[in-house]
């Protein structure tokens, strides 16, 4: 809490005289800082409701500027020099037709950034259909990279709509001297990106969003500025898809003057893992990392291999950028297809219409809800060594031409259980498996299975010490079945990983254990008499309409649980979670999840787990 006195003054654009009583205050006016009881807030400045029926609300900001990018407010920082002190930002958020706000709980929130040639105006919920960014649980946030500076056009100045590529402008920059061109010597701060983090920091307190579900999409220039932004805060981020991001510098005839080019490769402001000075080619590339974190967020890129945009165009560098991300570990989900840039024309292998069923469901918005920063997951690497996953060739443009598969993933049918990771001190596990239902039949992996390596990300307990021993298991939860273990060492930077792990197509999933040395192996294999005791029955009738019977034996030693998941392996309803009495049992389930809600047409799937046994069992339910 601070309070003072100051004369206040407006000038015109381009003038700096004031003058007491004409546009200068005549005394001087009080003033108090007092964040906890008059914190800064954004102003809404238009509320509505789509055709879809999504709420949306516009709000603005007016961003601090100063030449110290150090001296902000505690809670309201720096996000612009001097020049551009008092500066509006607008961003618009979509509200999800039914976000559970049940009992105060939070909703997940989707930053939204536009190219190039766009605007938040563009991005809306229902919009940009293509992706398929429409929320279902929390909100989208569509925010505006707008720099408008002054251009000379002969003998004409011309305010021209310009952009920070999400990431910011140097010191000095002054954009309404036509004549600024930022020059070696001056520093890129990271003014945008400020701007984004403290406007979902305030949605965290103003919006009822979930700080641990906050997700990045971007499409084009927007996708580099969401790949930057993930890895200068990789810890605030659960997921981020970049969609046609070729990975690159800044060099081009626009932004030359706000970031200087490649062959400068100015500093800027942020910091390495050993406090190193971020340069402005390493912000855009796809892995250097630019922060002391050592995970980024859950990682997906689509790009195509007829795009030919100046930056993000389909060439040699950006696979060889691909071939070295799929080596170091980070469990980055590499697609490419016959795409172009712009997308006037579907039918590319991942959009071959706007439809849920001609899409993948893999870069919907909706998807990257679920993810959680706060969680860990299994980072699979390293596909291009082993057989039957896909090659983008050597980067020549164009397909048909045997450089490569027209279209394939590295990573991208990969799936696993969220609600099911153990991440405890001593020992790590996950279900995972390839996809084997979907509503586009495109993201039905072809392989019965697939062979990668796989490191753990985000551990949240299981930190064993650099250079001990860890066990691993991959077991068949179908079976009951060890299918491989293994041994390894935890690297100098205390990742934990694992050679030649193999999964399978849906319905045969595994489960993937890894074990300090100090234990044993966490899984016993079911004997023939347990498993034919324990193992799920079938449910009837299957397909089924309105209800369906699951019978069961159990041997009244242990916990029940059984749950419906839905095929993305979203948790829907707890049917038993209790001690159930040994003998046969039927549950019955009727097409309803948690709260009463009938669930549409769809493969859903029955999980029994009696003590640490799990068997899962799948079934289709019409509506």
């Amino acid at each position: 809490l601070s309070s003072g006195t100051a004369y206040y003054g407006v000038a015109e654009w381009g003038k700096e005289q004031v003058v007491a009583g004409i546009n200068r205050t005549q005394q001087t006016v009080a003033f108090r800082l007092d964040p906890i009881n008059e914190p800064v807030t954004c102003h809404l400045q238009l509320a509505g409701q789509l055709v879809s029926g999504h709420k949306t609300f516009w709000f603005c900001m007016w961003v601090l500027g100063k030449q110290d990018y150090t001296s902000g407010r505690p809670d309201f920082p720096v996000m612009a020099n001097a020049p551009k002190n008092g500066m509006p930002a607008m961003f618009i958020i979509s509200v999800a037709l039914h976000p559970d706000t049940l009992g105060g709980k939070r909703i997940p929130a989707t930053n939204w950034f536009h190219g190039g040639g766009g605007s938040a105006v563009d991005h809306t919920a229902n919009s940009t259909r293509h992706f398929n960014i429409t929320p279902e649980k929390g909100i989208l946030v569509s925010h505006n990279d707008d720099f408008p500076r002054l251009i000379t056009d002969g003998d004409s100045v011309l305010m021209v709509s310009s952009r920070s590529k999400w990431f910011g402008w140097s010191k000095k920059h002054d954009p309404f001297d036509p004549e600024y061109v930022v020059t070696t010597g001056d520093t890129i701060i990271n003014y945008t990106q400020r701007r984004i983090i403290w406007i979902n920091n305030w949605l965290v307190k103003n919006y009822r969003v979930d700080p641990d579900h906050i997700a990045l999409q971007g499409y084009s220039m927007g996708s580099a500025g969401a790949s930057a932004l993930a890895k200068a805060y990789p810890d605030y981020f659960s997921s981020i898809c970049a969609f046609n991001n070729g990975f690159r510098g800044t060099e081009e005839s626009d932004p030359e003057t706000i970031h200087g080019t490649i062959a400068e490769n100015l500093p800027t402001n942020l910091k390495g893992p050993d406090g190193e000075v971020i340069h402005m080619n390493q912000v855009w590339d796809m892995t250097t990392p630019i922060s002391k974190s050592r995970d980024l967020p859950l990682f997906r890129t689509w790009a195509g291999k007829n795009d030919n945009n100046n930056r993000m165009h389909w060439a040699p560098d950006l696979i060889k950028q691909y071939r070295k991300a799929d080596s170091l570990a980070y469990g980055m989900q590499i697609s490419w297809d016959e795409r172009l840039h712009v997308y006037e024309t579907l039918g590319m292998h991942w959009i071959h219409g706007y439809s849920d069923t001609a899409q993948t469901y893999r870069d919907n918005l909706a998807y990257q809800e679920y993810f959680s920063n706060r969680q860990s997951y299994p980072a699979f690497y390293n596909h291009r060594l082993y057989p039957n996953n896909n090659d983008p060739g050597s980067g020549s443009p164009g397909i048909n031409q045997g450089d490569g598969d027209n279209w394939g993933t590295w990573g991208g049918w990969h799936n696993w259980d969220l609600q099911e990771i153990t991440d405890e001190t001593d020992r790590w596990e996950v279900t995972a498996w390839l996809t084997g239902e979907a509503a586009y039949a495109n993201d039905i992996c072809p392989h019965q299975s697939l062979t990668s390596d796989l490191a753990i990300r985000r551990p949240q307990q299981f930190n064993p010490e650099p250079g001990s021993a860890v066990k691993w298991y991959v077991i068949d939860l179908s079976r009951d079945d060890t299918l491989q273990q293994g041994n390894a060492r935890v690297d100098a930077n205390g990742l934990v990983h694992a050679s030649g792990i193999t999964l399978y197509r849906d319905p045969r999933r595994v489960r993937i254990q890894f074990v300090s040395g100090s234990l044993t192996s966490v899984h016993r294999p079911l004997s023939d008499w347990e498993a034919s005791k324990w193992r799920l029955g079938q449910n009837y009738p299957n397909p089924f309409h309105t209800s369906t019977t699951i019978e069961f034996q159990a041997n009244g030693n242990e916990a029940v649980k059984l749950v419906i998941y839905d095929y993305l392996g979203q948790k829907v309803k707890d049917l038993i979670n209790e001690r159930t009495p040994a003998g046969p049992h039927t549950a019955v389930w009727d097409g309803t999840d948690d709260k009463g809600k009938r669930l549409s047409t769809g493969l859903y799937f029955f999980q029994l787990q009696i003590g640490s046994y799990t068997i899962t069992k799948k079934c289709l339910l019409l509506r």
